[in-house]
């Protein structure tokens, strides 16, 4: 199977997956949904256009015929055919391709190339020799120059190019070929940070020219002296053209730079000239001939390799990206609302346990409320959380227990104290413990509910209200229970230990005594039916 058929079963695959999750999974409306889906195909039909015409690029001739290499390093600039041939494009050297830029127009062109065959270029070497300028005017036109050109392929491409600036001039060492041997990344982009530099290369060559003349790092005075001037006239006028004060997108890189011997020196330039006026002294005229190609100064470790991303694959990561986006936005959304759900339940179970027990209207709806919470979370356990939660951390079913629990305990406790209230004002008159004659028409209801219930013990409370003396109000309330107990045990076939007397007073008042309503609510007998193994 080819590549291209990866790629597209790739796109197919993306876009299947993409279309489920939109249509299955994420709950929105459905003009969204549309858009979305429209997108997304539009999309995947671009990347695979864009992967038949990159597929047809291939096939166009390789103009350089420039075999796989670690390291593609540009070389550009001034002699260019002391380091590679007229005739080559490029040297094979060490473990970098080597390429010969001739003029700062074909710049573009060849890296265009280059990419175009998936090759990436790590680095440019901009060789320099001052010697061939005599006036400084031309020299800073030319750098001006290389920097506009690098600074569009940077801003094209959005791949940075690091610079090594190599200076080729007369070092007067005819043993010496480049200058430092072992050169540092130094990554400058204003020019503050070439004086740092610099200054860190001065002291270098303050310790070579100290060390003595049987080491092999040692310099000559006078080629310390070269060096520090031309450094100097560097950053007077080269680094000014190639680093602004501050940097900005696309602006260049100098990670290093190096001096290389070129055996010749031109006393008419302008370099020359300010040798001169700092010195004093005038170079030594000489050349020295050197026979074939000159060996590339060690700089391939100054480049971090670049690994090659072709423009598909660029829009391949995009469409992964804006996937994995959706999903995200998605499992927010998701999260969103199960927090919300979570909220609800643990409010609707605190609103449950916070209402006291004597407010049964209050705990019935709040029960009611649960049993609906209830049956949705079953709903959930059952056939799957809904998709608007699906991703959203969803864990509202761990709940269940908690209101299991609360419902089941209000269940309970109804069942075990099934309770009747009767205002005594119905069955006594004020202060007396004696049934009133027409009491048993109210008492007859309670017989009946007694006498459907056969296997519950009944308990007989007596309550008053706050009229009165405390224990007074005890006797009664207890003298009161005892006779609807009597009353009951004459007209039903229970014995008397069927039946649990007790007497509260105003102990248990269930309303406010400071009203007649109040009071009136508080004066009662309450007849409850509870288990046989109910124990109060």
């Amino acid at each position: 199977m080819s590549k291209r058929t990866y790629y597209t079963l790739l796109l197919i695959w993306i876009d299947c997956l993409s279309l489920y999750f939109i249509w299955q999974i994420w709950d929105i409306y459905w003009v969204v949904k549309t858009c979305l889906s429209i997108l997304i195909i539009l999309v995947c039909v671009f990347l695979w256009y864009q992967n038949q015409f990159w597929s047809r690029k291939q096939t166009s001739t390789n103009m350089h015929n420039i075999p796989k290499s670690q390291r593609i390093i540009l070389v550009a600039g001034d002699d260019l055919s002391d380091w590679i041939q007229s005739s080559e494009r490029w040297r094979l050297l060490r473990d970098a391709m080597w390429v010969r830029v001739e003029d700062c127009t074909e710049l573009i062109n060849i890296y265009q190339t280059l990419d175009e065959q998936n090759k990436i270029v790590n680095g440019i070497l901009l060789i320099l020799n001052p010697d061939k300028y005599p006036h400084v005017a031309a020299l800073e036109q030319r750098l001006s120059q290389w920097r506009q050109e690098i600074e569009t392929i940077q801003g094209l491409y959005k791949r940075k190019i690091p610079l090594t600036l190599a200076i080729h001039t007369n070092l007067l060492d005819e043993n010496l070929e480049y200058w430092p041997q072992n050169i540092t990344n130094h990554l400058c982009r204003q020019r503050n940070e070439v004086h740092h530099y610099y200054a860190c290369l001065q002291k270098q060559l303050d310790n070579y020219a100290a060390s003595s003349a049987t080491q092999k790092a040692q310099l000559s005075y006078t080629t310390v002296a070269t060096l520090y001037m031309s450094t100097q006239w560097l950053l007077q006028y080269v680094i000014k053209n190639l680093l602004p004060e501050k940097p900005y997108h696309n602006s260049l890189y100098l990670v290093a730079s190096v001096w290389i011997n070129s055996f010749n020196n031109n006393q008419d330039a302008d370099w020359r000239k300010f040798e001169i006026k700092k010195t004093g002294f005038v170079t030594p005229s000489h050349s020295v001939n050197v026979n074939g190609l000159k060996n590339f100064p060690n700089i391939e470790s100054n480049f971090v390799r670049q690994h090659y991303l072709s423009e598909n694959t660029k829009y391949l990561c995009y469409a992964i990206n804006w996937f994995w986006l959706f999903c995200l936005i998605g499992t927010t959304y998701s999260y969103i609302e199960n927090k919300n759900w979570l909220h609800q339940v643990i409010a609707a179970h605190q609103h449950y346990i916070t209402i006291p027990p004597h407010l049964e209207n209050e705990r019935l709806d709040s029960i009611k409320n649960l049993k609906l919470i209830q049956q949705t979370l079953q709903d959930y356990q059952s056939y799957g959380e809904p998709r608007k939660m699906g991703f959203g951390l969803y864990r509202a079913t761990k709940l269940l227990p908690i209101i299991n629990n609360d419902i089941n305990n209000f269940q309970i406790k109804k069942q075990k104290e099934q309770i009747i209230r009767l205002d005594t004002t119905a069955l006594f008159d004020v202060g007396q413990s004696e049934l009133k004659p027409d009491a048993k028409l109210v008492l007859q209801g309670v017989l009946t509910w007694v006498q459907a219930n056969p296997n519950k013990r009944v308990l007989i409370d007596g309550h008053t209200d706050n009229t009165g003396n405390t224990a007074s109000n005890k006797i009664l309330s207890l003298n009161r229970a005892e006779a609807v107990r009597n009353w009951l045990v004459n007209a039903s076939i229970f014995p008397e230990d069927h039946f649990t007397v007790q007497g509260y007073g105003d102990s248990k008042p269930i309303a406010s005594n400071d009203d007649p309503q109040g009071r009136s609510k508080n004066r009662r007998v309450e007849i409850t039916l509870v288990d046989m193994n109910h124990n109060d």
